[in-house]
């Protein structure tokens, strides 16, 4: 499945979960068959990791991109995620710090540099953290009110906890980087719906377009993956390690966290 069918595929689940709010606990992750061709098995991964991905699965996600959640709401959200987006970058940047191999070392510097600096198409966009505080003044806060915003504890954790986990680790978790090839499925889906239900210029939003053109994990995060792939034996290895990752992450968490917040704030 390609970036326009998984984009079609969450669009379809989305629309199926909406009216109930929300998807039922989602299947095991599946297990690995026979040794296939390193293309198709990260097309299978990806594939199924997208299934079965809190940001598809969740109520929280599941709401967002329903356009259930108001605007004061949404202001909540981008006071609570801006140093959420700051520790994202500094995660990525302990992983590529503890590469054990050059080239590793430099493919992902270039995803840190695609979210710190520019964005992977041209130059259009500006890093994420300052795009994520132009959406939030487009909803009317101010840039002083986001940046020196602090998440809820439990948010400021489950923070730590991303960067801890990698401080000092030289393995590469498989989950970043099926992730980066399905993020930008998410916030491409999440930013039309914003649109159309805030009213917000198409520009207020770059934050999300960026992030929908980002192709760091179709291209890049791939190549990374297909070096681990060379007999069967690595495939089962790479499915169980993220199946693993998948079954302790924290993502559900931070999600319900989130949502239990917004629903606190006055709509």
């Amino acid at each position: 499945m390609g970036h326009g069918a998984r984009v079609e595929a969450a669009r379809r689940i989305y629309a199926q979960s909406a009216p109930a709010g929300g998807a039922a606990a989602s299947e095991p992750f599946p297990p690995p068959g026979d040794a296939l061709a390193p293309d198709e098995f990260l097309d299978r991964l990806t594939d199924a990791a997208l299934q079965n991905h809190p940001r598809l699965r969740h109520p929280f996600a599941v709401r967002l991109a329903a356009g259930r959640w108001t605007k004061r709401q949404i202001q909540e959200w981008v006071r609570q995620d801006y140093a959420r987006i700051v520790a994202v970058i500094r995660r990525h940047s302990l992983l590529a710090a503890n590469a054990s191999d050059y080239e590793t070392v430099w493919e992902l510097l270039t995803r840190v540099k695609a979210e710190a600096d520019v964005d992977p198409v041209g130059g259009t966009f500006f890093s994420l953290p300052q795009l994520w505080i132009k959406f939030g003044i487009a909803l009317g806060l101010s840039r002083e009110e986001i940046v020196e915003s602090r998440p809820h504890p439990g948010l400021a954790l489950l923070n730590e906890a991303m960067l801890s986990e990698v401080r000092f680790s030289a393995a590469l978790p498989v989950r970043d980087v099926v992730d980066a090839a399905l993020d930008p499925v998410f916030y491409r889906l999440w930013g039309e719906t914003l649109e159309r239900t805030l009213d917000l210029p198409r520009e207020a939003l770059d934050f999300f377009w960026a992030m929908a053109a980002d192709r760091w994990g179709e291209e890049t995060g791939r190549a990374i993956l297909a070096r681990r792939l060379a007999s069967p034996e690595s495939q089962a290895a790479l499915w169980n390690q993220y199946r693993a990752e998948a079954e302790g992450d924290r993502e559900w968490d931070r999600l319900s966290l989130l949502l239990t917040i917004l629903d606190s704030v006055s709509r």
